[in-house]
């Protein structure tokens, strides 16, 4: 117990110097806390009044739905949460950069992972609720729940993802230790990336749902006991009685003795397997033996052009760097996800060049940044100022601010154009659409994605800079605002010329729609993309100046 004690007053302590330390960084914490608060608001209002404000239904079948919508919501939480648990679980737990001093302090290491699994579940729930926090709120609104719903929202979601999070840092813990590290990664992200495809068929297959199967899910929860019991319909009954002013004693007893049990047997099990498995994390292979005869560097030099040769370098080190892979995967699963639900779902099957349009701007927006996260070491991703370190290579090297410009946008722009078009060419293939047609969608594309991967490496560079590793929340915002914004100029202008009929009941985006035509769009477009590739260029050729590692 006095561990504990220790540990919270550490965090406590940690927190404390990182929030609240000085006026300026109270002053720092107080804008982020206020933005953030600003758009869950705005995320909430958008909720409820395009999508739920929308739902007329009758009385008699309001409890059902709640039910099935709850129902969702937890199946979603708990596959989040183990799915995150895993892929996550050697990043966070055998190499985050603390973990090299609570080795060498005298408590004892099932101890030490406890402490990180309590960090990791926090982690878990600022990264997640972010999702699930105004979807639950506008829920509540819809229903008129009571105020004591919201309230409980926080909570509930940490009991609710306790379960999960165990079972999976179980499950990579002993896998960990069974397999080699690189295995391991290899195997998570298979796993990962087939149990997020397989939820995204089967979201996009809820239309064909029997009502039997709703009917059997609404009768299994009115049983008593049983439905108290079992972990997940527990949590669905928690929630579902929050939200029409009740309060369950048994469902909310179990779910938190089963929590108790899962996090004890995990204490146990880490007795044995988590100093192992940090261990093991910790062997650097000799590679002595491994080496191959290669060419002078003056050869190399006559024969290959460095730009090439860099890339190729960077390449190389991206497809180890094994710790990020489930990151990097997560994000292309927008991607992948709009695909199969366009497919699956037969969305847009009328007018396919929509649903290319949309798929190119969600690649604008996210693919880029997908295949980013591979070239961040993973001891790194904490700490933003240890980012400047990947650059001194280069800023060393005889090369203009504009070749490193053009090495670092084709390294990224490249991997990701390939799985863009790929996913492009198959969802124009099954809906039919003429070769050129899928020719003009794949040079859209080139040029779109250039300049978003061109709008992104800029973005990362500004936010090295002094300012903006001073006022870090900023630099993280402009890294994903900026491309945000250039995916839905560029790209996602042209989806809402073309979806002006499905749009015309909804308020903003229907009087935007009035005002467009394809001249105006088409002009918007290139502009936005031509001057993104310049100005980016001309901005990070300057920074790159004025950088000093």
């Amino acid at each position: 117990m006095n561990y504990i004690k220790w540990f919270i007053k550490l965090r406590f302590l940690v927190l404390k110097n990182s929030l609240f330390k000085d006026t300026k960084v109270f002053v720092r914490t107080l804008s982020i806390a206020i933005a953030i608060i600003t758009g869950q608001i705005v995320f909430i209002n958008i909720l409820y009044k395009n999508i739920f404000s929308n739902i007329a239904i009758s009385d008699e079948v309001v409890n059902g739905i709640l039910i099935v919508f709850f129902f969702v919501a937890v199946i979603w939480i708990y596959l989040t949460s183990f799915v995150q648990s895993i892929s996550t679980f050697i990043r966070n737990f055998y190499k985050s950069p603390d973990m090299n001093y609570l080795i060498t302090i005298p408590v004892p290491l099932n101890y030490v992972f406890l402490f990180k699994f309590f960090e990791h579940i926090i982690s878990s729930i600022k990264s997640m609720l972010f999702l699930f926090f105004p979807f639950l709120v506008a829920l509540g609104m819809w229903v008129n729940a009571p105020f004591a719903y919201y309230i409980s929202i926080l909570p509930l979601y940490i009991m609710i993802s306790i379960i999960p999070c165990a079972i999976g840092v179980m499950v990579a813990m002993v896998g960990s230790r069974i397999v080699s590290v690189k295995v391991f990664n290899i195997a998570t992200s298979i796993i990962t990336f087939a149990i997020n495809i397989s939820f995204a068929v089967l979201f996009a297959r809820t239309q064909d749902v029997s009502t039997t199967y709703i009917i059997k899910v609404v009768e299994l929860l009115e049983k008593p006991w049983v439905s108290d019991i079992v972990p997940i319909t527990a949590s669905i009954r928690l929630v579902y009685s929050m939200v029409i002013g009740e309060w369950p004693a048994y469902p909310a007893l179990f779910l938190l003795m089963v929590s108790i049990l899962f996090i004890t047997i995990a204490f146990m099990i880490s007795k044995r397997m988590f100093f192992e498995g940090w261990a093991k994390n910790q062997l650097v292979e000799n590679q002595d033996n491994k080496k191959k005869s290669i060419e002078s560097d003056e050869c190399k030099e006559g024969k290959r052009n460095e730009i090439i040769e860099w890339i190729k370098t960077e390449w190389k080190m991206a497809i180890r760097n094994n710790e990020m892979i489930m990151g990097s995967a997560l994000l292309f699963f927008f991607y992948l996800f709009a695909i199969f639900t366009f497919l699956y779902g037969g969305l847009f099957s009328n007018n396919p060049l929509l649903g290319v349009s949309l798929l190119i701007t969600i690649a604008s927006i996210f693919n880029i940044i997908a295949v980013s996260i591979l070239f961040i070491p993973a001891d790194i991703t904490k700490d933003k100022s240890l980012w400047k370190k990947r650059y001194w290579l280069l800023k060393v090297m005889p090369l203009e601010g504009g070749k490193v410009f053009n090495m670092q946008c084709n390294m990224f722009f490249i991997p990701a154009y390939v799985i863009s078009i790929v996913g492009i060419i198959a969802y124009s293939v099954v809906n039919g659409l003429s070769i050129q047609l899928i020719s003009l969608s794949i040079l859209s594309m080139f040029f779109i994605l250039y300049g978003s991967s061109a709008i992104y490496i800029t973005g990362e560079l500004l936010s090295l800079t002094d300012f903006f590793e001073n006022n870090a929340f900023l630099g993280n915002l402009i890294t994903l605002v900026l491309p945000l914004l250039y995916g839905i100029l560029s790209a996602g202008s042209i989806a809402l010329f073309l979806a002006k009929d499905i749009v015309s009941e909804i308020i903003i985006l229907s009087d935007i729609s009035v005002i467009i035509n394809l001249p105006i769009v088409i002009i918007l477009s290139v502009t936005t993309v031509v001057a993104a590739y310049l100005l980016s260029k001309t901005v990070f050729i300057r920074v790159w100046k004025r950088l000093e590692i």
